[in-house]
């Protein structure tokens, strides 16, 4: 009886411990606001890299409703807005549009996802420099649960794409402590870039010959300039804009209002 007891007992606390071990990435949840893209930073252990400056709108994060086969219900979506590398690179390597995460070993990662869009898209798991894992899907309605079992030794797990794919939720097991690597980090200027009206600001510039590029919300971009002083300039369509400052002292994207 005592055996069956102490059996029982392990049982319990082996269970409650592989629940605590699984890490969850929820976008619906509070954690994951509304945003129109995000800067590289790491936030509850998962990394989130655009890659160029000229990437403005990774990681939009939008009102959105799916339901899954699982019975998981989301309301929101992280959007990836394209590929993990350019037409140029391998698909092996991402550059750009991607997210990691550090495993301590052993991971059991799940994918809630939809496609960005039609035709043929592939996910990639991979470790940066190869691919572990892909899921080629072609409906762009429905979404799927991809899970993939990685069996190795501790390092950083990188989900892209080869297109737009927009993802719901993620779980992981064992997961460690995630931290940027260094081609990753963007040095951040202090020149300020803000709006009044339909004009933008660019001021207390820390670097000469500062090149100024302001994209729409798309990603498409609007205007283009070199700049060494305090200035300002007009924009006439009225929407948002990301404004972003490249200089030797580093970069910078602001998002600002056109009234």
């Amino acid at each position: 009886m005592k055996k069956s007891l102490l059996f029982l007992a392990f049982a319990v606390v082996a269970t409650v411990g592989n629940v605590k071990a699984q890490t969850t990435w929820d976008f619906s949840s509070a954690a994951w606001p509304v945003v129109s893209g995000e800067t590289a930073k790491v936030k509850n252990n998962l990394a989130l890299v655009p890659g160029p400056e000229t990437v403005v709108n990774f990681g939009q994060v939008e009102a959105n409703s799916a339901t899954f086969s699982d019975g998981y219900v989301a309301s929101k979506r992280f959007k990836l807005n394209g590929g993990g590398f350019t037409s140029t690179g391998v698909n092996t390597t991402p550059t750009q549009r991607h997210i990691y995460f550090k495993t301590n070993g052993n991971s059991s990662i799940t994918i809630w996802y939809k496609n960005g869009g039609g035709g043929d898209r592939t996910l990639y798991i991979g470790t940066g420099t190869e691919i572990l894992a892909s899921k080629t899907y072609s409906n762009s309605q429905d979404g799927i649960i991809y899970t993939y079992d990685y069996a190795g030794p501790a390092r950083d797990i990188y989900i892209y794409g080869d297109q737009s794919l927009n993802l719901y939720k993620i779980t992981a097991t064992n997961v460690g402590n995630t931290v940027l690597g260094v081609n990753d980090v963007k040095k951040e200027m202090k020149a300020q870039a803000f709006s009044s009206g339909n004009k933008v600001y660019i001021s207390d510039l820390d670097a000469k010959n500062t090149e100024v590029n302001v994209y729409s919300a798309t990603g498409s971009l609007v205007k283009t300039a070199k700049v060494s002083a305090d200035t300002n300039f007009e924009v006439n369509t009225k929407g948002v804009y990301i404004v972003n400052l490249k200089s030797d002292a580093g970069v910078k994207s602001v998002k600002v209002l056109i009234k």
